[in-house]
């Protein structure tokens, strides 16, 4: 049999059975070998019993083989023959594969005990997002919001908190950090983030920038903010370590539970992470609460009297509506100021409006869905203020006594918007028509926009009256509508009131 041929049925390189039939010839071995003669005693001849200590195996290039099994596609076999090669063709013998594994590991685990850095209790906090998501049913639209997850912890005791908000922006950043504090009960001479924009503009080796407003926090906590290198996940490997617990042990056991409120949710989140940091340690005594409790919590910076509150400032012109936008949401000011620049400012909890330095108005803040409203009465004018009083009830019950068509396409205007208050505005201008009109002529019309579409609205049944009233009474009782079903659809897509 060939060289190549045996390499083959071997399951080995052609040089280890070059190297194999060398050593054979060099102790006297000839095929055909003696019928007594069994792998054992061939070993024991090959390899003479002097030759088979540890001493004369080959020595393995551990650093070598550490570096080449980060290659894509590398794997431990692959390393071994290559070894097995290079120890037959320098005379050596080598380890089996399990035994190469074995000591390759046992190596590994050593150079990282070396190598590990000692942490101090209280010096770092490290924080990061974790990669799954939970999810809100929005109680107001029935539509499920994305719930990102934040986690901190604190490397020596293991200690960790997660808090989630509806987005990673800097706000939420900021303001989760200052919630992560509050929970530790103070605060750490160092912060490590990932290079998240919302924390860092840019870091490099010549320099170094840090989020303004994540900059102004940390010195508010009296820490320094000093972000993990680029491509270098083991600077914070203690929170990538939490945030695989927190996956896996906090985000896995909740994911079949309903929430209803971002507050739902991170309550029943915060409540799976005390149960983490009472859980006792697996390879040590105590858990991650009694260390932080004992050796870390008294060492920690105290906190501030308040807490610190993100500013969020803007200058912005007010709407024909005496209203400013912020986040798309809506608030108001006095109608005087209409068309007016203003300031804008926003905390978590409140949104203020100044001009010339003077405030002018302040609100709550709305968490609601976007395009929600927030008015005040007094800053209405005179002719508004009635409308403030109205809801979708009254709107019912007053097109209703009109007529049933009338009601009919009232409702459907309600339900045509996900805010119902944006709808009423319609509903006022196809009521107010009844004035102008009489109540007969209006709900004929309504019962000719809600027979030619399902979702009339106000300029629909506007057109319609007008078209009847340049009929003539004569031509009404004739029926003599000249367009088709599609103009007036084609009005309902594009009404605006």
């Amino acid at each position: 049999m060939s060289v190549r041929n045996t390499a083959f049925s071997c399951r080995c390189s052609t040089a280890t059975v070059r190297a194999v039939t060398t050593r054979a010839k060099a102790h006297g071995l000839e095929w055909p070998l003696p019928e007594e003669m069994n792998d054992a005693a061939i070993r024991a001849v090959i390899y003479p019993a002097k030759e088979r200590s540890d001493m004369s195996k080959a020595e393995i290039d551990h650093p070598r083989i550490d570096k080449e099994m980060n290659r894509p596609g590398m794997t431990m076999l692959t390393l071994w023959r290559e070894y097995c090669e290079d120890a037959l063709a320098s005379g050596m013998e080598p380890y089996l594969y399990s035994a190469f594994c074995q000591k390759h590991r046992a190596w590994a685990a050593a150079n990282k005990v070396s190598m590990r850095i000692e942490r101090k209790p209280a010096q770092e906090m490290q924080v990061d997002y974790v990669g799954d998501t939970m999810e809100v049913l929005d109680a107001d639209t029935g539509e499920a919001r994305k719930v990102y997850v934040f986690v901190a912890c604190l490397p020596y005791s293991g200690e960790m908190f997660a808090e989630g908000a509806y987005n990673m922006r800097a706000e939420s950043w900021v303001e989760a950090h200052v919630h992560a504090f509050a929970f530790f009960g103070g605060s750490v001479p160092i912060v490590v983030p990932d290079n998240l924009k919302q924390g860092v503009v840019k870091n490099t080796v010549e320099e170094l920038v840090i989020n303004e407003q994540y900059r102004r926090m940390a010195e508010y906590y009296g820490c320094a903010v000093v972000p993990a290198r680029p491509r270098r996940p083991r600077d914070k490997g203690a929170v990538e370590m939490s945030v695989r617990v927190i996956e896996q042990r906090a985000i896995a056991p909740l994911r079949n539970q309903l929430f209803t409120s971002l507050r739902q949710l991170n309550e029943a989140l915060l409540e799976k992470v005390r149960e983490i940091n009472a859980r006792p340690f697996q390879k040590r005594e105590g858990s991650r609460d009694e260390v932080f409790v004992r050796q870390e919590k008294p060492l920690l910076i105290p906190l501030p009297g308040k807490p610190y509150e993100m500013v969020t400032r803007k200058v912005v012109t007010v709407n024909f509506n005496y209203h400013v936008s912020f986040d798309g949401c809506w608030y108001s000011v006095p109608f005087s100021y209409v068309k007016r620049e203003v300031e804008l400012c926003a905390t978590r909890s409140a949104v203020w409006v100044a001009c010339d330095g003077e405030r002018i108005a302040m609100h709550e803040r709305i968490y609601g869905p976007r395009g929600s409203y927030r008015t005040n009465p007094d800053h209405m004018p005179d002719s508004h203020r009635d409308f403030v009083e109205w809801d979708a009830k009254r709107f019912r019950k007053w097109a209703a006594g009109i007529g049933p068509s009338c009601g009919e396409a009232v409702d459907a205007i309600l339900r045509s918007r996900k805010i119902e208050q944006q709808s009423y505005r319609s509903c006022r201008a196809v009521l107010a028509l009844a004035k102008k009109h009489g109540r007969e002529m209006l709900e004929q019309a309504c019962a000719k926009a809600c027979s030619l579409t399902p979702r009339p609205s106000y300029k629909t049944i506007k057109s319609i009256i007008s078209e009847m009233g340049a009929a003539g009474p004569e031509d009404q009782n004739a029926g003599a509508y000249l367009r088709g079903g599609d103009y007036y659809r084609n009005l309902s897509e594009g009404d605006d009131e």
